[in-house]
C-alpha cells in the first residue's frame, strides 16, 4: 500500500504551522505501519487536545480524537475490546503531562499494548504559548512572563517508574532513525513510549 493511501485528501492542506514536525512525525509513522504491512483497517489513531491532536483527522484509518488528558485511556479500552488492532496514542507534553499524566501513568503500569507518541515542544502550542509541565525553568511564556519557575517533567523518568517495558526518544528532524524507532514500537508486545522532540 502506497503511502498516500493512508492520507485523507480532503483535510489537507494540513492546520499545522510552517516549520512544525507534526506531519514529519506523521509521515514516519505511516512509514513504519506501511513497513510491517498493516492494513489502515486494522490501525486506530487516538489523540487528546493540542496541536498532535488533529491527527486523527488526516490519517485514513480508525481514529478518534478524545478530550484533553483522556486519549491513553480511551486507547486502553478500544485495545482491550479489539486486540487486533494496532493502537498508536498521538499526544502531546500538555495533554499526557499535565490533565492526562495518571492516564499515562496507568497505560504504562498496566503495559497495555498501545504506542504511545509524545510529542513534547515543552510548551502549549495550541493555545499559542503557555508553560507546560515540560517547560525548562527560565523560559518566558505568556503564562510565565518572569520565565518558569518549576522544574519539569520527564516523561522517560515517569516511564521508567511506572517500569515501562519499552521506551525511546527520537527527533522529527531525524526521519530514518524516526520511522526505524516506530517499527521497533510497533514490533514490541505492550506499552510503548517514544517521546519525540
Amino acid at each position: 500500500m502506497a503511502i498516500k493511501d493512508y492520507l485523507r485528501e480532503r483535510f489537507f492542506p494540513h492546520m499545522w504551522c510552517p516549520g512544525c514536525g507534526h506531519g514529519i512525525i506523521m509521515g514516519s509513522m505511516l512509514r513504519a505501519i506501511d513497513s510491517i504491512g498493516l492494513d489502515k483497517n486494522k490501525v486506530a489513531a487516538v489523540s487528546g487536545i493540542g496541536c498532535s491532536s488533529r491527527f486523527p483527522y488526516y490519517i485514513n484509518t480508525y481514529g478518534f480524537h478524545s478530550m484533553h488528558g483522556r486519549a491513553n485511556a480511551i486507547a486502553s479500552g478500544i485495545k482491550t475490546a479489539n486486540p487486533n488492532l494496532s493502537v498508536w496514542v498521538v499526544t502531546g507534553d500538555g495533554d499526557s503531562m499535565a490533565i492526562g499524566g495518571n492516564h499515562f501513568i496507568h497505560t504504562i503500569r498496566r503495559n497495555i499494548n498501545v504506542n504511545i507518541l509524545l510529542f513534547n515542544n515543552r510548551i502549549y502550542g495550541l493555545t499559542k504559548g503557555q508553560y507546560s509541565p515540560t517547560t525548562p525553568p527560565g523560559i518566558r511564556t505568556l503564562s510565565s512572563p518572569d520565565g518558569s519557575i518549576e522544574n519539569p517533567v520527564n516523561p522517560v523518568g515517569v516511564a521508567i517508574g511506572s517500569e515501562a517495558s519499552f521506551i525511546a526518544r527520537t527527533v522529527d528532524v531525524f526521519q530514518k532513525h524516526m520511522a526505524g524507532v516506530l517499527r521497533r514500537a510497533a514490533d514490541h508486545r505492550g506499552a510503548s513510549l517514544v517521546e519525540i522532540a
